[in-house]
């Protein structure tokens, strides 16, 4: 993910939905929960790729209401 786009809040959010849907899959408890590690790897401006091109951070925002927006609309 983009460096800084994602509050504290909202990794914890994502790694405590991943490591549920981890254990749900592996058959596992909570108990196993401290087996399952997410590594969340934020990138910086300008190092990410797409394409053939840079793709910078606005223009993955802007992407994502566009898919919202059409989402909406349907």
């Amino acid at each position: 993910m983009p460096e800084g786009a994602v509050s504290d809040r909202r990794k914890a959010g994502l790694v405590k939905d991943a490591t549920a849907v981890v254990l749900r899959a592996a058959g596992l408890t909570e108990a196993d929960a401290l087996r399952v590690w997410v590594l969340i790897h934020e990138q910086a401006e300008g190092t990410w790729g797409a394409a053939g091109g840079i793709v910078r951070c606005a223009e993955l925002v802007a992407l994502a209401q566009q898919s919202r927006e059409a989402v909406a609309d349907a």
